[in-house]
């Protein structure tokens, strides 16, 4: 069988599962590089510049239900030890129990890269994905020895590992449920793990037949597989549901599982399956698929909320030539039968960034030149409204609602692109404010990113603690290396302080307090810190995961930089970042191309040819 990622040989996504890409009309591909080539031609060979990233991967809502609702992560945190999902190295455990003095212990080579875990008792569940080939650049033959063992995968698509942990010093593989396809979400709804993701094209006409009965055709495919995970002793797959469409990710509240994605007959178009979740053994009910004008970046573009679906997308009108972004909101008490209940359009020709629900009331960030942040009121879902608007320099493209408060992540673009933290003051829903913005990395360099704007899970919010946990990574062009590391952020009533910073080996995916004390994690290295003096942090251990000569001798040396690759931005034209007067002449071409094929703002979409 010959797997998505063989046939579209596409980087993916680096901190999620792959994602297929959307099948681009010819036209309209031609006509999008030609004004890009045109625009961009002359400002990159002049300045080296070029558009910065779109927003990353992000959550969405995990309302309160009955049954608990979990997200996976790279590291889950037990009774004292730390499980980490190591894309190079499979399963590794930490012993954590004296943060202090960390110890290494047992780990479990699988085949594949890791991606993301669960842990429930003695249990971990793993899932890693088929998808060296891609950012190797050809298949992966690892030496005898690298990492502990072959990390060849024998599998197309995700695979799930059932791994016993009783043992911390020597885990142990109990079984493995493999996928039709790249997972694009998962979810642990109580006892039932379920996972979504699109189906691989080799064998989707024997999982999808044609339908007609739906109006839809078959087309490209999603499927939807949950796994009851009640008795320790007895794993098992409940069922697995497909249907027509493209998974971009999900979105669980509820009784609910949204699967959304864009529409594979129609541009600009997202398709939105509501699939009932609410047996609690794990028996799948695929009910009503609807479609959305525009187009969406991830989960948290979606919300559900007292029985209304709500969605904010950007669309590019081809007929009039403009770009909406605009609200549409859904009511789903019948989910056989989801009707609209409004439409909001919020503003035009601006690249929507970011988005966030939070109960009534919702935020939208988009940005051309400056970064418009809009509060919509959502008490009435049949006439919502944008009740405020605030301009700052620079996007978000992650927002964390604290009530009356909100933290953005994202850049700033007043002088050079560099990674920023805002804490904006939204208590008056007509009149929000920007309280105050934390930048980080050199001014004069294009090279500093941070994985927690492409990665929502990297940006590290810890009210109680009045403390922010923001990664960076800049680049020395001195040294021709990577500086990688953590700046502390004090989160006051009114105000940001910038900390100290905490130097680590490997770029950060992941950082957190516990015991009084920060562990920062990559993929290279664990570390702990003493931050008893918050602006001059003492590093206590580090424990060794890979190396750069190991990533080096397996040939992965390419799939580690893809993560800084895609959270590093290049200096833009509108910030004056060395472009001079050049920039300006080519934007309205450059803006023209990009509204076509969205190449800064579509990270995260992989879709097979």
């Amino acid at each position: 069988m010959l797997s998505t990622v063989k046939q579209s040989n596409v980087l993916q996504s680096y901190s999620t599962f792959g994602r297929l890409a959307e099948p681009i009309r010819c036209s309209r591909r031609i006509l999008a590089f030609w004004l890009l080539a045109v625009g961009s031609a002359f400002p990159i060979v002049l300045c080296g510049c070029a558009m910065p990233p779109g927003p990353g991967p992000g959550g969405g809502g995990t309302d309160a239900v009955a049954r608990e609702i979990e997200e996976a992560d790279i590291i889950k945190l037990e009774d004292g030890y730390m499980y980490v999902a190591n894309p190079y190295s499979g399963l590794r455990i930490i012993d954590a129990r004296i943060i202090e003095s960390p110890v290494m212990m047992g780990s479990v080579p699988l085949g594949g890269r890791g991606v993301e875990l669960f842990v429930r008792e003695n249990l971990a569940f793993v899932f890693t994905a088929a998808d060296f080939l891609s950012c190797a650049g050809q298949p992966v033959g690892f030496a005898d020895g690298a990492f502990g063992a072959q990390l060849q995968p024998d599998y197309d698509g995700s695979r799930l590992w059932v791994i016993d942990v009783s043992d911390k010093d020597a885990p142990e593989v109990t079984s493995t449920f493999d996928f039709n396809g790249f997972v694009t979400g998962t979810r642990r709804v109580g006892d039932v793990i379920y996972a979504a993701g699109n189906i691989n094209w080799a064998n989707i006409d024997q999982l999808l037949p044609d339908d007609p009965s739906n109006g839809l055709p078959s087309g490209p495919g999603v499927f939807v597989t949950s796994i009851n995970i009640a008795d320790a002793g007895q794993i098992f797959e409940v069922e697995t549901e497909a249907f027509s469409g493209l998974s971009l990710d999900i979105h669980v509240s509820g009784e609910a599982m949204y699967a959304i994605g864009s529409d594979p007959t129609m541009d600009e178009v997202t398709r939105v399956t509501y699939v009932d979740v609410a047996d609690p053994d794990g028996d799948i009910v695929v009910r009503d698929q609807f479609r959305v004008p525009g187009e969406v970046e991830n989960r948290f573009f979606v919300d559900e909320h007292e029985g209304v679906f709500r969605i904010i997308t950007e669309e590019f009108v081809y007929s009039e030539w403009v770009t909406v972004v605009a609200l549409y909101t859904y009511d789903v008490a019948d989910p056989d039968d989801v009707v609209r209940l409004a439409r909001l359009p919020i503003i035009t020709d601006e690249s929507l960034r970011a988005v966030r629900f939070d109960g009534p009331r919702g935020y939208a960030v988009t940005f051309v030149r400056i970064d418009p942040l809009f509060v919509i009121d959502l008490s009435d879902p049949q006439d919502p409204q944008v009740t405020g608007e605030l301009e700052v320099p620079g996007f978000s493209t992650h927002l964390v609602p604290l009530g009356e408060r909100l933290v953005g992540v994202g850049f700033d673009t007043t002088a050079g692109t560099r990674p920023a933290v805002a804490l904006y003051d939204v208590a008056n829903p007509t009149n929000p404010r920007q309280l105050a913005r934390i930048m980080v990395g050199d001014r004069f360099t294009s090279d500093t990113g941070s994985a927690a704007t492409v990665d929502e899970k990297a940006l590290r919010v810890i009210e109680d603690a009045g403390l922010i946990l923001l990664p960076f990574s800049t680049f020395d062009r001195e040294t021709a290396r990577y500086t990688d590391a953590l700046q502390l952020i004090g989160l006051e009533q009114t105000t940001l302080r910038e900390r100290g910073t905490i130097e680590h080996r490997g770029f950060v995916r992941r950082a957190d307090l516990l015991d009084e004390r920060i562990w920062v994690l990559s993929d290279e290295a664990f570390q702990t810190v003493d931050i008893e003096d918050l602006d001059s942090p003492a590093s206590l251990a580090v424990l060794d995961i890979t190396s750069e000569q190991e990533l080096l001798d397996a040939g992965m040396r390419d799939c580690a930089q893809a993560a800084r690759d895609t959270a590093t931005p290049v200096t833009t034209f509108w910030d004056g970042g060395g472009c001079g007067f050049v920039g300006p002449l080519f934007i309205p071409l450059m803006f023209s191309g990009l509204g076509l094929l969205k190449l800064g703002s579509r990270r995260r979409k992989r879709w097979a040819s």
